[in-house]
């Protein structure tokens, strides 16, 4: 589509949002704003402009913007710096220190002309800050690669604690090739689309996109690739075959929400992959190894199960269900008669190598045998979930605030309605909800337990167990899940940000944990996927309000 339509348009949307916020909007007399061109395989371009006055700079950017526009540029961002604040770098640096890693999300210009001016997106998609306990929080070799990369600066920058710097936000706009979108301003959610709405579709979209990417990361074997750091397109070289497992299981969630068949035959392959490559059977029993490490997890054969069982379910085929039998009896050799578990053996001798390891696995493990019960229907399955279940009332679990307890809590209270049951699955949720509420990190499986907490009650209301509810507030529920659904947003590469780092293609769609140098692996998308589909469940069915509260 040409670009000179769409410049014009959206000359109108600039001039008409920032004659509002003009006397934020100048610095030293000048405007100060950035054009950024998109590729498909490669890091965007950034360009920096400063004029007296905003007509100049909008004029020139588009410009610049219809001279960028080439077969190889799929898109453009324009972003007007605005809230300038000059600051001694000292100062600066004290404060960037103490900021968690990737959480600084301001502008920067070295010089106060801002030929030296990076945005936010360009200062995390490059790893120029690194805080620590002491010294320069920014990294000075990151920092000279790309202003000698992006033409900002053709010499090594030398930097004193006496120097200056100018911090600023921005206000952008997105074009994507077909329509334009207005970013969002607020700290946390800064510089993605705005979505003042989660509707049905846009999460289904998420979902889509998330799933694709993963089934994107199917190799024709079956095999993973495991993950990226994205700001170097640097791949993770380890692999986790617990993982494998319950991405797997996740993709098929995402199968069942947008009956991609691209996204089944892929899981599909994986699953093969798994049952060719990762599992060690001894007579009855059926264990998921992990090779690099030479053990066997309890978690890893839960995760193992969920898949196995959910891809059974969608399909029909019950090819697997003799193995899932295994599997599960392999997880009832590690249950004692109190119904705790044994987190982790050595592979092959089986011997005891970790009691406990994490308290994942308990939640995970009756979850998948109860999965497995809603098939088979064999009553040695519930019967050992209901042991470990009960085994977590004694032993307080409830206070791990673990989302597999609440997945579980929620399925185990479909076969046996014991109210004390019920009141675990409450308290695992509640007593935790101003910490996931505010919580800054994209931490995805807050939603996944909130929103297994909110099916569970649904299913209360429904069989006359209201009066369990007296204690709880089902609205500081919704409003908690909304929110993290919301913010949840945060985590994912929207291609306005995507653009920023070293290969968009490699990342578009997927989501990213920003404190781990925007790591992309298979189980960051994961889970996300199994929050969002079943949040999208809600949304669809009319058991949560669509309408979100602004982040700050």
């Amino acid at each position: 589509m040409p670009w000179r339509g769409i410049l014009d348009e959206l000359e109108n949307k600039i001039i008409d949002q920032m004659t509002e916020a003009e006397e934020h909007a100048t610095y030293n007399g000048k405007w100060h704003g950035f054009l950024t061109i998109g590729y498909k395989n490669k890091r965007a371009t950034v360009i920096n402009f400063s004029y007296l006055c905003l007509a100049n700079l909008i004029n020139e950017m588009k410009k610049s913007a219809l001279k960028n526009q080439t077969d190889e540029a799929i898109s453009f961002k324009m972003d007007i710096a605005v809230n300038y604040q000059l600051e001694n770098l000292g100062e600066w640096n004290r404060k960037a220190l103490k900021t968690k890693k990737n959480y600084y999300r301001r502008g920067i210009a070295l010089n106060e002309n801002f030929k030296m001016a990076l945005m936010e997106q360009e200062i995390n998609a490059n790893a120029i800050l690194l805080p620590a306990d002491e010294g320069l929080a920014i990294n000075i070799e990151n920092m000279n690669r790309y202003l000698m990369q992006s033409n900002k600066n053709q010499a090594q920058l030398n930097l004193t604690t006496d120097s200056n710097i100018v911090t600023f936000d921005t206000l952008g706009w997105f074009f994507d090739g077909k329509k334009i979108h207005e970013l969002e301003t607020t700290e946390w959610n800064h510089g993605r689309r705005k979505t003042t709405l989660l509707k049905p579709e846009i999460v289904a979209e998420l979902v889509g996109n998330a799933g694709r990417y993963l089934a994107n990361q199917v190799n024709a074997t079956g095999e993973f690739n495991y993950g990226w750091f994205a700001c170097f397109d640097k791949k993770i070289k380890h692999y986790n075959s617990l993982r494998h497992a319950s991405t797997t299981y996740s993709m098929l969630e995402a199968y069942e929400l947008t009956e991609d068949e691209f996204i089944l035959e892929a899981a599909a392959n994986a699953l093969a992959y798994l049952q060719k490559n990762f599992i060690y059977e001894k007579e009855d029993l059926a264990f998921l190894i992990e090779p690099e490490l030479r053990e066997v997890k309890l978690g890893g054969a839960a995760a193992t199960l969920l898949a196995f069982t959910k891809y059974m379910k969608i399909t029909g085929n019950k090819t697997y269900l003799p193995l899932c039998r295994k599997i599960a009896n392999a997880i009832l050799s590690l249950q004692d008669k109190d119904g705790k578990f044994t987190h982790v053996l050595e592979y092959p001798t089986l011997e005891v190598k970790d009691i406990f390891r994490i308290v994942y696995y308990d939640g995970e493990a009756v979850f998948g045998l109860l999965r497995l019960y809603e098939i088979d229907r064999d009553s040695r399955w519930l019967d050992a979930a209901a042991k470990s279940f009960n085994h977590f009332i004694r032993d307080n679990y409830w206070q791990n605030h673990d989302h597999w307890l609440s997945y579980c809590a929620n399925e185990i209270t479909k076969y046996i309605p014991d109210e004390a049951y019920y009141e675990f699955g409450l308290q695992n949720a509640f007593d935790n909800l101003p910490f996931i509420y505010a919580r800054e990190t994209t931490f995805p499986t807050f939603l996944e337990l909130t929103v297994a907490t909110k099916e569970m009650t649904l299913r209360m209301e429904k069989e006359g167990l209201q009066h369990l509810l007296l204690d709880y507030s089902i609205e500081e529920l919704e409003k908690t899940i909304t929110k993290r659904a919301h913010y949840q947003l945060n985590g994912y590469f929207y291609p306005e940000l995507a653009m920023y780092y070293k290969n968009p293609a490699r990342i578009e769609g997927s989501f990213f944990i920003r404190h781990q140098s925007f790591r992309v692996r298979i189980d960051d998308v994961e889970h996300n996927i199994s929050g969002y589909v079943r949040y999208y469940q809600l949304l669809k069915h009319g058991k949560i309000r669509v309408e979100t509260e602004t982040v700050q």
